[in-house]
């Protein structure tokens, strides 16, 4: 009789262990899940209403613009970099398809400013200046945060309530060279119509941190 009674608790107790190793399982299962969901949620927002147009990112045009750069002057340095996007409705970002860039040659001190395009960027525009202030080049091994990260590093820091409230609001991206007393940084902003509401983030452009807005 206790031998019947001992193998019942060890039954009941094996039992129990697999229904709480079961608990778990679907307990993490549900997480991943989750995370997932919000993963694509987010990703959600960089996407083209139109699929016959295509975006690059900020590393990708730089990279074509860097050739085009270096067939005008072979010290050309990159000092910027800019493009603008829109909602085009809740949850999804469009724009960003053509990004301005800023290369600066020393030995001419000369400002040389084009566009791209496109998967296969191509120079839309050119125009050369000549400056005689101090410029401050990028240095291109701290830029490890490219634009779609910085976008999304926007919406998830106040951007994305911005936008609820201000659906209309222009979102410009740049790419801004280090202080004297900083490092390199995207500054993202959201502009309504008229200029009547503006919100900013500034994201360490190596780091992915978001750098604290200063109190006035």
């Amino acid at each position: 009789m206790r031998k019947l009674m001992s193998r019942k608790i060890q039954v009941a107790v094996i039992v129990i262990l697999g229904l709480i190793v079961v608990g778990v399982y679907v307990m993490l299962g549900g997480l991943l899940l989750t995370g997932r969901g919000t993963q694509a949620s987010r990703s959600s927002y960089i996407t083209y209403l139109d699929p016959g147009v295509q975006r690059v990112s900020a590393r990708q045009a730089y990279a074509q613009a860097q050739t085009l750069a270096q067939k005008w002057q072979a010290d050309a340095q990159l000092v910027g970099a800019r493009a603008s996007f829109r909602q085009e409705k809740p949850g999804v970002i469009g724009g960003g398809q053509t990004w301005s860039f800023q290369f600066f040659s020393p030995s001419t001190s000369q400002l040389y400013l084009l566009s791209v395009q496109g998967e296969q960027a191509q120079v839309e525009s050119a125009v050369e200046r000549r400056v005689h202030a101090e410029v401050t080049s990028v240095e291109v091994a701290q830029w490890q945060v490219d634009s779609e990260e910085a976008l999304l590093f926007f919406l998830s820091h106040g951007g994305e309530e911005f936008l609820r409230k201000h659906p209309e609001a222009a979102i410009n991206l740049q790419l801004v060279p280090p202080k004297k007393d900083g490092g390199l940084i995207w500054l993202a902003s959201g502009v309504s119509q008229a200029g009547r509401a503006v919100f900013f983030v500034q994201i360490d452009a190596q780091t992915g941190s978001v750098i604290p807005q200063e109190s006035s």
